[in-house]
């Protein structure tokens, strides 16, 4: 399945398989909407698969966040399609405990 991002009110969800071929994309998509202050969601609730590589480049794109003083909030706790890999990854932490 490809992947497919859409955006409502500065909520962007992801729906397929996260790998990566399109992780990078993702990051680069997501760039451009990261203000000082705007708040961007990122929902990953409906991701089927990520991998390793995936992971990292998320982990990425949150410090990039982090270190220009932007807030990027991402959802995907309760998603056991992702929650492992970022286990494995240990890229739990980008995970907002918060739920919108």
């Amino acid at each position: 399945m490809a992947l497919q991002i859409t955006e409502t009110r500065r909520m962007f969800s992801v729906h397929g398989v996260l790998n990566r071929g399109n992780a990078a994309i993702l990051k680069r998509h997501l760039s451009r909407f990261l203000h000082p202050d705007q708040p961007l969601i990122l929902n990953l609730e409906r991701v089927l698969d990520i991998d390793t590589a995936a992971a990292h480049t998320l982990q990425e794109l949150y410090l990039h966040a982090m270190r220009s003083n932007r807030v990027l909030s991402i959802l995907g706790m309760e998603n056991g399609n992702i929650f492992p890999m970022l286990k494995a990854t240990k890229t739990t932490y980008i995970l907002s405990h918060d739920r919108v």
